[in-house]
């Protein structure tokens, strides 16, 4: 089931705004943010040029947002090196997007930036 369209815009508003703002403009060759909508899920990822060819941008997964149509709210989500996905227990489901984008930027546990 994929986001309706409204939600789907204002998901995107949101993220646009904070990807661009997230990363020092003097940086913005070296590293980028962006997302990907796929669903009812929304994926934050970190983009770098690859070590050995320039040229070849690699894809860290940073957060990712879960949306439940039930009860209209959203999880958060921290992606760990094994390769999975783990509820993020410092944050209620909320429907207020933004709060969960508010709870990356912060990184209060320093699970998402390190």
């Amino acid at each position: 089931m994929a986001l309706n369209e409204l939600l789907k815009k204002r998901v995107e508003k949101s993220l646009d705004k904070f990807c661009d703002e997230r990363i020092p403009e003097r940086v913005k060759d070296q590293i980028k943010l962006d997302y990907n909508i796929r669903g009812k899920y929304v994926t934050l990822i970190e983009k770098r040029p690859h070590y050995k060819d320039p040229d070849e941008w690699t894809e860290m997964k940073i957060a990712q947002f879960r949306y439940n149509k039930e009860n209209n709210k959203w999880s958060l989500y921290w992606w760990r090196h094994t390769g999975k996905w783990y509820e993020y227990d410092n944050i209620e489901p909320t429907s207020d997007f933004q709060k969960l984008v508010d709870e990356v930027d912060q990184d209060p546990t320093h699970i998402f930036w390190g």
